[in-house]
């Protein structure tokens, strides 16, 4: 059992690392356009770190002070997600007899937009599906391309660490 956990850990670092490799090429090709980043490892941990301080919504988290430690929190959140959504995948694949290839990996990887677009951005202030963003954010569209890189790294990291 702590040898599988070990791999299914593994395979849900590896699969947040290539979502960010992903997004980082996204980047550079200017999928994101020409707007502000509004979203980043230090939104993840503004936005998270300020639970703590009983603040669930924001009407714009840029605007929010920063808070100390943001982007490194956010780090971990964001790959401890990645994990959980990682395992979550492998574990209904099991249970429902799907198999964890290429198809259900980039299908899971996009139905993970559901917790940006109608979750953390309606949260941060930017609407569902980040709609009230300032102009040229394209929050829905980094998302979309960051998400479907998820689903690849999902894809890619189960074949190869063989996690179940």
């Amino acid at each position: 059992m702590g040898h599988t956990l070990l791999i299914i850990i593994l395979t849900g670092l590896a699969a947040t690392a290539t979502m960010d490799l992903g997004s980082l090429v996204g980047m550079l090709l200017g999928i994101p356009g020409k707007g502000p980043r509004l979203n980043g490892f230090d939104s993840i941990g503004r936005w998270i770190l300020y639970f703590f301080k009983g603040r669930f919504t924001h009407t714009n988290l840029k605007e929010e002070p920063a808070l100390r430690g943001e982007a490194p929190f956010g780090i971990v959140c964001h790959y401890t997600i990645g994990t959980v959504l990682t395992l979550f995948y492998l574990e209904a694949s099991a249970v429902l007899g799907i198999h964890t290839g290429v198809l259900s990996a980039l299908v899971y990887g996009l139905l993970t937009n559901i917790f940006p677009w109608f979750i953390m951005f309606p949260a941060e202030g930017y609407g569902m599906l980040g709609r009230k963003a300032p102009a040229g954010a394209h929050l829905w569209r980094t998302s979309l391309w960051a998400h479907f890189f998820f689903g690849v790294g999902i894809a890619i990291w189960t074949a190869i660490l063989k996690p179940m």
